[in-house]
């Protein structure tokens, strides 16, 4: 369905308005998320990794919380740490305070990679701010920030 389609199809409810407009917008993020997982990563790093390494740009993290903000299994970002560790993006070392836990850190080539990502994803963004103007920028902006607030507390 096209957005005019969409917007002629809602419902005069606003919150059945507002259920399906949602609907809408998730199933076109997550054709979007697809289209971009099934694309040759230009810079050598796929979505999920990506997803992975992002955290760390803030600090080391155990394996379990860099799971945890990644959205994934523990199990999966073991397996994802080892194959960007092999490519010399990170670093593991036991944790000093829990010999049984580990510490997963960027390193110098894995921040410039993420750096380079981050930047391309800012380049796409900016691309989706365009097709708005000033005033449904802001507008936008409050929403989606509320949205993800609320989607938090889920």
């Amino acid at each position: 369905m096209t957005d005019a389609a969409a917007v002629q199809h809602a419902p005069a409810d606003p919150a059945a308005a507002f259920t399906e407009a949602l609907r809408h917008f998730f199933r076109a993020a997550r054709r979007a998320r697809g289209r971009a997982a099934q694309q040759a990563p230009v810079d050598g790093l796929s979505l999920a990794q990506f997803h992975l390494l992002e955290p760390l740009d803030e600090g080391p993290l155990t394996n379990r919380q860099l799971a945890e903000s990644a959205g994934i299994t523990a199990a999966t970002a073991t397996r994802m740490v080892d194959v960007l560790l092999a490519r010399g993006l990170l670093t593991r070392v036991e944790d000093p305070g829990d010999r049984r836990a580990v510490v997963i850190s960027l390193t110098d080539a894995g921040r410039s990679e993420l750096a380079a990502k981050l930047s391309r994803y800012d380049l796409v963004r900016r691309r989706i701010a365009q097709a708005f103007d000033e005033e449904e920028q802001r507008v936008a902006a409050a929403l989606l920030h509320r949205l993800a607030e609320v989607i938090e507390e889920l």
